[in-house]
């Protein structure tokens, strides 16, 4: 019985061990869920007028008068090179400090028409067009939408012509570092000198990928409703953000979904985060085409910390490597659930530059709160279930097996961004003779309730033999023992010489 049990317990741990390889696998991570990772785009449109600058005399003839005393005390230099140089340098400095100082409106305005907007991820938790994402997002406040328009549209016209004309008038070559400076103090100016902004905003999802030759990418964006915001704070004000999450709603049913995990992870789990990180997507010039831009990223970390923000919200600390375009997008445990939405990566104060092991999402506790303040099912529906079925089997070298499930996909959504493929894929490779998928039951009820009947009567054969060995091993052995084994003994059980047997005793009248 010992061996038995050993024999067993091996196995089970055998099974267990290809079962967790199986289940932690992170591609099929990707794959069941990559049809669920949408791209979130805000676009902005409209028309900005603002007071062309001019240079406020009286404060330049001061600024004159400092630097001529600077120049007789020697603080500039020696040489006229030094002299020119350092002079520059301090200007600029003094620009920088307080712009409109140096900076004022004049009565010409100008009027630019701005179509802009801000990219970023979510994912699908409803398959009647439910997606999760970031509030900042998809909530740009007017003072960050300015911020924007005026990087975009305004600063490089501005800019351009302030930068010659200083150039020209203090007959030098402005560094890169002195460019940065003046731009940032044109900045300043900017958003002060605006006398009207007239602007829309909308926001689209980018369902799945297109398609070379078939497909329009623009046609794949779809126009959606903000339900829901988890922050009314000021979305660029990191240290007073509430929940960065948010829900939006397309018109569209029977979608992929992702679920959320029901907890949060362990400290040093292994994530993987799916998105649309923006240098890749969007700023990589020509390196990639038009219709890979909607092939989402993967990246991967491990959970480095569990915290609470100030505010009271959980978040996840992890040194996944995520950035702008990311913000929005789901985070995955080993078992394909989300445990995490992107939120913030923290800045090294020192350098203003993003430190990319310190990135910060919303933890799942929050999503799942979230959702049910909103009255949002979480659910999958045949689609999924059909489309991880086919994933299976495709990863099993289960080909025909797996095209069954892909066609039933197809069948429910046939817009599906990734199906068309792998039924195409499917059917190569069981032309090339790979198919490893043996005989299949699924959908044959009667043969598997034949089976099953079988099986029963199978097991109550057993259990009958069972019955009968134990009967003739046990019971009838015992039995057998306590009949005597011979008529020799029966008749010298009775004869009182016999030395085996007490002495007769008579019973007393």
């Amino acid at each position: 019985m010992k061996n038995v049990k050993n024999v067993i317990l091996k196995i089970a741990v055998f099974f267990l061990l290809i079962f967790s390889f199986a289940y932690c696998n992170i591609q099929k991570i990707v794959e069941y869920n990559k049809p669920s990772v949408v791209l979130m785009y805000l676009d902005i449109s409209g028309q900005i007028t603002f007071r062309l600058p001019i240079a406020n005399e009286m404060a330049i003839k001061e600024l004159e008068n400092e630097l001529v005393k600077l120049a007789y005390s020697g603080i500039l230099g020696n040489t006229d090179e030094e002299v020119k140089k350092n002079a520059a340098d301090y200007i600029i400095m003094k620009i920088a400090e307080n712009p409109l100082k140096y900076l004022k409106q004049s009565k010409r305005t100008k009027t630019v028409n701005v179509s802009t907007g801000a990219v970023g991820s979510g994912v699908i938790i409803n398959p009647n067009g439910y997606i999760l994402t970031a509030t900042h997002v998809v909530a740009l406040e007017e003072e960050e939408i300015k911020q924007i328009v005026i990087e975009k549209f305004l600063l490089s016209t501005v800019t351009e012509d302030f930068f010659t004309s200083f150039e020209q008038e203090a007959n030098i070559q402005l560094t890169k570092n002195q460019e940065e400076m003046l731009s940032s103090a044109i900045m300043q100016y900017l958003i002060s000198s605006i006398v009207s902004f007239n602007y829309e905003k909308k926001v689209y999802v980018g369902l799945g990928i297109a398609e070379k030759g078939k497909s329009n990418v623009t046609a794949l964006f779809k126009p959606a409703n903000i339900i829901k915001l988890g922050s009314s704070e000021k979305v660029s004000d990191i240290i007073n953000m509430g929940r960065d999450i948010a829900i939006v709603k397309i018109d569209q049913t029977n979608l992929p979904v992702s679920l959320v995990s029901p907890t949060e992870p362990l400290e040093g789990a292994e994530i993987t985060v799916i998105g649309y990180p923006a240098q890749v997507h969007f700023f990589a010039g020509s390196l990639f085409d038009n219709f890979s831009i909607l092939k989402p990223t993967v990246t991967k970390g491990i959970v480095s910390a569990l915290r609470t923000s100030n505010k009271g919200v959980r978040v996840i600390q992890t040194d996944a490597t995520v950035s702008g375009g990311n913000s929005g997008g789901p985070a995955y445990n080993q078992e394909g659930k989300i445990i995490g939405t992107v939120s913030w990566g923290l800045v090294n104060p020192q350098v203003g530059v993003a430190t990319q092991n310190y990135n910060i999402l919303v933890s799942c506790q929050e999503i799942r709160n979230f959702l049910k303040e909103a009255n949002i099912e979480n659910i999958q529906t045949e689609l999924d279930k059909n489309y991880v079925k086919g994933i299976d089997e495709y990863y099993s070298e289960r080909y025909r097996n797996a095209l069954r499930y892909f066609k039933k996909v197809q069948e429910i959504y046939p817009e599906h961004p990734y199906i068309r493929e792998y039924i195409s894929n499917c059917q190569t490779n069981i032309d090339q003779g790979k198919d490893r998928s043996g005989i299949s039951f699924d959908g044959n009820t009667n043969i598997i309730i034949l089976i099953g009947l079988g099986l029963l009567a199978c097991g109550a054969g057993l259990i009958l033999l069972a019955a009968v060995l134990i009967y003739f091993l046990v019971f009838r052995k015992k039995a057998v023992s306590t009949v005597p084994s011979n008529s020799s003994s029966s008749n010298n059980s009775n004869n009182p010489n016999n030395p085996n047997n007490p002495p007769y005793i008579r019973p007393e009248k």
